[in-house]
């Protein structure tokens, strides 16, 4: 399982996403979603959505900074979680910025396949 929330909704979140559909329109087992927190809207994921057709579900969380359980850092733009069958997580990563987190989409992408095993 691969969560992402993101306080921005542009093409370098796009980009990590499009690493992720990767890996899961091969593994089925892999689930992964996107959740918009800090002032996303439903509509910038929509927009996201019809521009490049993910496979990931993109939702928007009822709470502005994000489901209080995970704790997510209000300076990172980016906090991606990966766990494994289970619910162990293994692998975290958070990014100031959204184009950060685009540039590591290669080693979240390697994290979801490491996950998976």
């Amino acid at each position: 399982m691969v969560l992402i929330f993101s306080q921005k909704a542009d093409e370098h979140l796009a980009s990590l996403v499009k690493a992720v559909d990767e890996v899961q329109k091969n593994n089925s087992k892999l689930g992964t979603v996107v959740v918009g927190v800090s002032g996303v809207e439903g509509a910038d994921l929509e927009k996201l959505q019809d521009t490049h057709k993910f496979t990931t579900p993109l939702t928007v969380a009822k709470d502005p900074d994000g489901p209080k359980k995970y704790n997510l850092n209000k300076e990172a733009a980016v906090t991606v979680l990966v766990y494994k069958k289970g619910g162990t997580i293994t692998k975290s990563f958070a990014f100031k910025d959204s184009k950060s987190a685009a540039e590591k989409a290669k080693d979240i992408a390697e994290a979801a396949k490491a996950a998976l095993e």
